[in-house]
């Protein structure tokens, strides 16, 4: 009986440890995580979203939080949040953008809604979209798919 309780406190420990230290994701702005994801040579990941936007509110509570994900992101990402519907200007690639714009200049022009995550390579410019809500399991090989495109 003492084992049992032993091993099921080891486990209960190894699991809170574990949300401890979890790698949770760094979201930045777009001017600075621009500037650090061309700096260290990562990927963009960019998390086109509104306040309004239920599914995106769900990806944040139910794909953002896992740890496979965050984990990933941490290493070859440079996370951005990105609300096109707040007033701000972006730089990209030498020219301004307003949010609406940036948005359908790295979707060309096939932006269809939210939440949209767009993975944008800074060395060559290219931007690819990834539309609609996505569970933390597939989120999770479209990241692997785009480092490999890297």
């Amino acid at each position: 009986m003492k084992n049992i309780r032993f091993f099921l406190a080891l486990l209960l420990l190894l699991t809170i440890t574990d949300t401890i230290f979890a790698q949770e994701v760094e979201w930045h702005n777009w001017k600075d995580g621009y500037k650090k994801a061309k700096e260290e040579n990562k990927i963009i990941l960019l998390d086109a979203y509104t306040e309004w936007c239920g599914w995106c509110k769900v990806m944040d509570q139910k794909t953002y939080t896992v740890k496979e994900v965050q984990d990933k992101i941490h290493q070859d990402f440079v996370a951005i949040k990105l609300n096109p519907e707040l007033q701000g200007t972006y730089n990209f690639e030498n020219k301004s953008y307003s949010g609406p714009d940036l948005i359908k200049q790295l979707s060309h022009n096939k932006f269809r809604g939210y939440p949209t995550t767009f993975f944008v390579f800074p060395e060559t410019g290219k931007s690819y979209m990834e539309i609609g809500y996505k569970k933390a399991d597939v989120f999770a090989k479209l990241l692997d798919k785009y480092v490999k495109m890297k």
